[in-house]
């Protein structure tokens, strides 16, 4: 019997064998007819191929085509912001061929744009303890934020709170609930029947992953109002959505649980970096000429201009807003993945910044693609043929999330 790839199923398709989740629970059994929602469910879960009864009329759909000069074109510009990688390890290679053929068919610009914002005339005169401490002081308005998480947190931590009491805490935000719901219910989660309170999606999805959830989208509003002439927001926005949508099905794919702790440390994994475009405007100006007029990434830039790089006020961040540990490793170590606690896990993060930015889906006003820690790499159960199903689920989901996510309709 053939196996087929999530993208190659059509409703109708018989599967030949029982398809299980990572965990072992059985989605859907043998002998069973494939619809619409079955492939929601299976692209949730993170399943990369399944086995379907032979059926010539049912075969898979052709892939679309692209014009080969196109690529080819596109290949040849993608190689210069590849340079920091191996483009003949396996993962590098898989990640290289995607992006060439996502960009090709998508029409995402294969270069990268010049900054426009104004560079400082001078080396910033306060030297970077100075500049970080006034980071950790600075009185960051935080409108809801704070009331919310630390009540969070709170009601977790009481063993005899309940989804209910979880529940009536984010409903005290209505424009928190309301975003919660519609990506709950939305096609990434694929729950066959319609989720209709928060206490309904704290039962499901679990007390601590809704939280997280909570704290994303919360943490994700406090930085809408950055200057247009200073940074992108809805790009920078789709770019972390991308990490985030990504390092949920990567998880899944690997085999690492608590998916939804992955999706918002991928959502907020450059958030020291909406710190420095908010704060620290001139400096941003001086990084980003210097990033795409050399030929040195953005993050080591970070080092030279500021004096720390972006993961560091992530750390000094999450410490003052008490964000768990565990979130707060992935992010902080996203860079550098086997120096977390849970190495595999910053992995994923690493990973799925790879890919985001190899797909030019949104900007972080990175020009480089991220080096590959190979090493970190191999702590992943994933191999690098699953990628080829992974990268276009993430891409699937990509264009709804945002929405929810920039506000547009």
């Amino acid at each position: 019997m053939p196996f087929y790839s999530i993208d190659q199923l059509k409703p109708g398709m018989v599967l030949a064998t029982d398809v299980t989740d990572m965990s072992g629970r059985l989605l859907l059994s043998k002998g069973q007819a494939i619809d619409p929602k079955h492939l929601n469910i299976f692209k949730m879960w993170g399943v990369p191929e399944v086995q379907v009864q032979d059926d010539q009329e049912n075969g898979p759909e052709d892939s679309p085509t692209v014009d080969p000069e196109v690529m080819r074109h596109t290949a040849e510009s993608l190689k210069s912001v590849f340079s920091g990688n191996d483009l003949n390890h396996p993962a590098v290679a898989e990640i290289f061929r995607q992006a060439v053929f996502h960009r090709s068919r998508s029409g995402v610009s294969p270069t990268v744009e010049r900054s426009t914002v104004a560079a400082s005339e001078s080396t910033p005169s306060s030297n970077s303890l100075e500049m970080r401490q006034k980071i950790r002081n600075r009185d960051i308005k935080l409108p809801e934020v704070p009331t919310i998480i630390f009540k969070l947190n709170d009601t977790i931590a009481d063993p005899f709170s309940s989804s209910d009491d979880i529940a009536q805490v984010i409903s005290k935000s209505p424009g928190l609930a309301a975003q919660l719901l519609r990506i709950v219910n939305s096609a990434f989660y694929g729950f066959p029947s319609r989720i209709d309170s928060i206490s309904r999606a704290v039962t499901v999805i679990g007390s601590k992953e809704i939280s997280a959830l909570a704290a994303g989208i919360a943490t994700m509003e406090i930085f809408k109002d950055i200057p247009k002439n200073v940074f992108d927001t809805q790009a920078f926005t789709h770019h972390s959505l991308t990490c985030g949508v990504l390092a949920r099905i990567l998880a899944a794919g690997g085999n690492i649980r608590n998916t939804e702790q992955l999706f918002v440390s991928g959502l907020l994994h450059d958030i020291g970096r909406m710190v420095m475009f908010r704060y620290f405007p001139r400096q941003v100006g001086t990084m980003l000429a210097a990033a795409t007029d050399g030929e040195t990434c953005l993050y080591d830039v970070e080092k030279r201009v500021m004096g720390f790089r972006h993961t560091d006020i992530a750390a000094d961040l999450f410490e003052k807003w008490k964000f768990p540990v565990a979130l707060s490793q992935n992010v902080v170590f996203h860079h550098r993945p086997t120096s977390a606690q849970d190495p595999a896990r910053a992995a994923v993060i690493h990973l799925a910044d790879i890919i985001a930015h190899a797909l030019g889906e949104g900007k972080s006003g990175e020009w480089c693609i991220p080096t590959l820690d190979t090493a970190a790499w191999d702590k992943l159960r994933i191999s690098p043929q699953t990628l080829a199903t992974i990268i276009p689920q993430a891409i699937h989901h990509l264009n709804f999330l945002t929405s929810i996510f920039t506000g547009e309709s």
